[in-house]
């Protein structure tokens, strides 16, 4: 009997182990994400974060093991724990909140998202930072959009100012966050470690997110429902990224497909600008839901050291069709004007100008509408007459 339950055991965890790998001291060559790394194919701008690695389909998924074997059967289980929310408090430092939103790639010529996690805590003022991850979109059926990490080392200097006190443990924490498809039901962290995915309403639909709080090396892997490996298309689109050039935003650049005009604004004093070389029409390329950005400005405003900027996105799949809806949107009561959530990058404000979206992202959602409502998005890509 013995014997038998032994053998019984020992085929289910051979066989475990061919699927997803060798769940409990492994030593099968890994590639690893340590805190600290940055990913050659992502853009990460400012502060400490990083972006993870895009893991090829051949990388494995541990799981953690546990054989409740009887003379008649025995049983393996993946063990996982749930999401915290995009946004929320901090477990141990309830002073400290957290937020991960999710943007288009608002620079000129690419096609993506990016997310520019933040700390605050509430009787202390935000720090400025204009810190955020992006990658480009990749093609259907990748099943992490985009991922990365915010250490709490951070908000140090936030934690400081409410005086609250720091263990060396929390402070060697991080945030782990990814965007997935809907063929994500869980991403592994490392053997033992499985998150379950969680839902947010200023997601896309079919998006879900994974947010964790960890600490040490990660190997994150995508699995589906049943805890099997979801392989990793990493390849994107080779238009995802349209070379720009510059242009003067203060008057109409008629040659260009787009182009922001920005009518006269007193406390604007500058303001400088991209446009792309072309608009490329990616098709199946990339999910229905990817925009591309045409144009992108930037607003020296008197008084403030923060540049708002805006930006004209276009459909990625067909820029002839009216482009799809910027995840995250809700209503203003403005009409035909919608706000979203842009981290740290300030409040977007967003309306539709002809088959694209005109919108600006700022200190401030008052300096946002003041600039709104004086800029006019031209071109042949905008309308096919090249005027609002």
């Amino acid at each position: 009997m013995n014997d038998h339950v032994g053998q019984l055991e020992q085929a289910l965890s051979d066989a475990a182990t061919r699927e997803y790998g060798n769940a409990a001291g492994s030593r099968v060559p890994r590639r690893e994400a340590a805190f600290g790394a940055r990913d050659a194919g992502s853009r990460a701008r400012g502060g400490s974060r990083f972006s993870l690695r895009r893991w090829p389909g051949v990388a494995v998924a541990g799981v953690l093991l546990v054989l409740a074997a009887t003379a008649a059967a025995a049983v393996v289980v993946l063990v996982d724990r749930g999401s915290a929310p995009l946004t929320g408090t901090v477990p141990g430092l309830r002073v400290l909140h957290y937020d991960v939103p999710v943007t288009p790639d608002l620079e000129a010529g690419h096609a993506g998202w990016c997310s520019s996690p933040r700390f605050a805590i509430s009787s202390v003022p935000p720090p400025d930072s204009g810190a955020e991850t992006c990658s480009p979109a990749y093609r259907p059926g990748t099943p992490i959009l985009l991922a990365g990490g915010e250490p709490i080392s951070n908000a140090r200097n936030l934690l400081r100012s409410s005086h609250t006190p720091v263990t060396a443990r929390q402070g060697n924490t991080n945030l782990f966050w990814a965007i997935v498809t809907s063929r994500v039901a869980a991403i592994r962290l490392r053997p033992g470690d499985v998150v379950t995915v969680r839902g947010d309403a200023r997601l896309a639909r079919g998006w879900k997110a994974v947010i964790a709080f960890v600490s040490g090396r990660i190997d994150p892997v995508a699995l589906d429902s049943v805890g099997r490996v979801i392989p990793e298309n990493a390849m994107a689109p080779e238009l995802t990224r349209v070379a720009p050039r510059a242009y003067e935003p203060g008057a109409s650049a008629a040659s260009s497909p787009c182009s922001i005009h920005a009518r006269s604004l007193p406390e604007v004093s500058a303001s400088w600008g991209v446009v792309a070389s072309r608009v490329p029409t990616l098709g199946s390329a990339v999910e229905a839901n990817v925009l591309f950005s045409c144009a992108r400005s930037w607003y020296s405003i008197k008084g403030s050291t923060a540049a708002p900027s805006a930006a004209i996105l276009l459909g990625a799949r067909n820029p002839r069709a009216p482009a799809p809806v910027l995840p995250g949107l809700t209503a203003t009561t403005h009409p035909g004007v919608f706000s979203e959530d842009g981290g740290a990058g300030g409040p977007i404000l967003a309306r539709r100008v002809g088959r694209a979206w005109l919108l600006v992202q700022g200190p401030s959602i008052s300096t946002d509408a003041r600039l709104l409502s004086v800029l006019r998005a031209e071109g042949t890509a905008v309308t096919p007459s090249g005027h609002r």
